[in-house]
């Protein structure tokens, strides 16, 4: 038996809101095509969010509407146009990833006048995780990942995770990376950041304990979770909280052990473990 709460969630990790994701469901499940109204009083939603979300919809070419003398219907399209519509967005995306430097650069010149002002910014679902990911491209030089899970898969899905990946590589950004695993599998295609641009090292857990993800780079540090369908994530920006973070993961660093790489696609394991 499908579940439909999940299946919601699932719909808007790709894109769609709340409302888009429950018409869409609601429409793929109906035999003939509906109005408005019908669509608003099976939901009990208003009529203006339902005629918003099918426009939306329609935008996505989730769903198609006709002209009737009573005003327009709509019906739900094939879910085969959900990946169509993300294939074209995450194309869309990474294009502006890798012209977004340029435009922070003339942003910060911007507001350089009134000096740097702290703030913290608060994401939440996969979505959000994502988000974060993108914003990290911004980077200037190195970052530093204190990693929980395996690699970023645990909340992205493989494609934009190699998109992410070959930017840092284009930008020569390496990756410092320290783990409690003793062992990671192969994770990508992308063989020149493995080869060039990853430090990856295992720290004892009796030392440091890795519990929650974080990310330092430039005046940023972000920290993210994910359990479940519970996701969530801060950015701190702050240069001094930045610059602080930065020298105590070195200092971890020096504690920690470089792991061996095997083969071009991430394998690395810790000596005398394998």
């Amino acid at each position: 038996m499908i579940n439909i709460q999940k299946l919601q969630s699932q719909l808007e990790m790709y894109g769609l809101g709340d409302t888009e994701a429950r018409i869409y469901i609601y429409l793929l499940r109906q035999s003939s095509e509906l109005s408005v109204l019908q669509i608003a009083r099976a939901l009990k939603l208003g009529r203006t969010p339902v005629y918003n979300a099918l426009g939306r919809l329609e935008q996505k070419n989730l769903v198609t509407r006709t002209i009737t003398e009573n005003g327009h219907n709509y019906i739900s399209t094939s879910p085969d146009n959900l990946e169509r519509y993300w294939h074209g967005k995450t194309i869309a995306m990474e294009r502006l990833a890798s012209q977004l430097a340029p435009v922070i650069n003339c942003l910060e010149g911007l507001t350089a006048t009134y000096g740097y002002k702290s703030r913290v910014d608060y994401f939440t679902g996969r979505q959000g995780l994502e988000q974060i990911t993108y914003n990290s491209l911004r980077a200037q030089s190195d970052i530093y990942i204190y990693e929980v899970a395996m690699d970023m898969t645990a909340f992205t899905r493989q494609d934009l995770a190699e998109g992410f990946r070959q930017i840092l590589v284009d930008r020569q950004i390496t990756t410092h990376q320290l783990t409690n695993f003793t062992e990671l599998k192969d994770f990508t295609d992308v063989e020149d950041m493995v080869a060039n641009f990853w430090d990856v090292r295992y720290i004892d857990p009796n030392i440091l304990k890795i519990n929650f993800e974080m990310l330092i780079y430039n005046d940023v540090c972000a920290l993210y979770s994910i359990e479940g369908n519970d996701a969530f994530g801060v950015e701190i920006h702050n240069p001094n909280l930045a610059q602080m973070q930065k020298q105590i993961f070195m200092a971890m660093q020096h504690l920690a052990q470089p792991m061996k790489k095997d083969g071009s696609r991430g394998k690395v394991y810790l000596a005398g473990e394998k």
